[in-house]
């Protein structure tokens, strides 16, 4: 048989758009060909584990909140720290020795950078809060009135910290229960391409009953191969990466 499935040139998404076209044309055989119900049984149950694995491989719905709790971290931390040295570089004397002795503690973990990142701006903030929380640093802060500044500062520091654990959390639930893509595509194809032998074989015997449905399945096979060839095409040209394939 010629082969008309190419597992080299299917991404993942090649691969779930020709399961859902094998399914909505072959569907009506099950009814009267128990031997192709059992495949269309087989195709569905691997077609509907790769398309949760896609979605579990899709993008966190906390990445966006947790962007903007990073920005609203931020904030808290250049104004705490901005009024620190603004104080500590002042002309009054007691107040300006005060604040330098807790903007050293910036100094000293490299807090002065506007934008260190959110893994570097966590270890920060962690070693910050831990020096500022001693006693004797508490008792400066509130001497310079600026406790609801710092406790700002902390606050949005742990709402941050809380759904940082969140989202690694939902990762890792979401790691435990994926499968590789790669390896549901290849088992994908191979019950497609067992449907479509089936089919063809009965084609040969049987043309009212499977013949339209076999031109169709080859309609859509050749279609799906002609845009994937071209997108494959122009990955090359670019030096693009490639969607994720089955092997040959």
């Amino acid at each position: 048989m010629e082969k008309l499935i190419v597992p080299s040139l299917l991404s993942v998404s090649d691969g779930v758009l020709m399961a859902e076209r094998f399914k909505k044309t072959i569907q009506v055989l099950t009814e009267t060909d128990p031997k192709i119900k059992n495949l269309f049984n087989g195709l569905t149950s691997v077609y509907k584990r790769l398309v949760k694995n896609q979605k579990n491989g899709g993008k966190s719905l906390l990445t966006g909140e947790l962007f903007q709790l990073g920005k609203r971290r931020n904030r808290a931390r250049i104004a705490f720290r901005d009024i620190l040295h603004g104080i500590s570089v002042s002309l009054i004397e007691e107040p300006s020795a005060k604040a330098l002795k807790l903007y050293a503690i910036y100094e000293k973990h490299g807090a002065t950078a506007n934008k260190p990142g959110y893994k570097k701006a966590t270890a920060i903030l962690i070693l910050l809060i831990a020096e500022f929380d001693l006693p004797t640093n508490q008792d400066l802060v509130k001497e310079l009135n600026l406790l609801h500044f710092y406790e700002s500062l902390k606050t949005a520091h742990e709402i941050f910290d809380s759904v940082s654990k969140q989202k690694s959390d939902e990762k890792a639930i979401l790691a435990a229960d994926s499968e590789p893509a790669t390896a549901i595509l290849e088992e994908l194809i191979s019950s497609m391409t067992d449907i479509l032998a089936m089919i063809q074989l009965n084609n040969q015997i049987d043309k009212a009953t499977y013949g339209e449905i076999y031109n169709q399945l080859v309609t859509y096979i050749n279609e799906i191969n002609t845009t994937a060839r071209a997108r494959k095409t122009r990955k090359q040209n670019s030096n693009e990466p490639e969607p994720k394939s089955a092997l040959a």
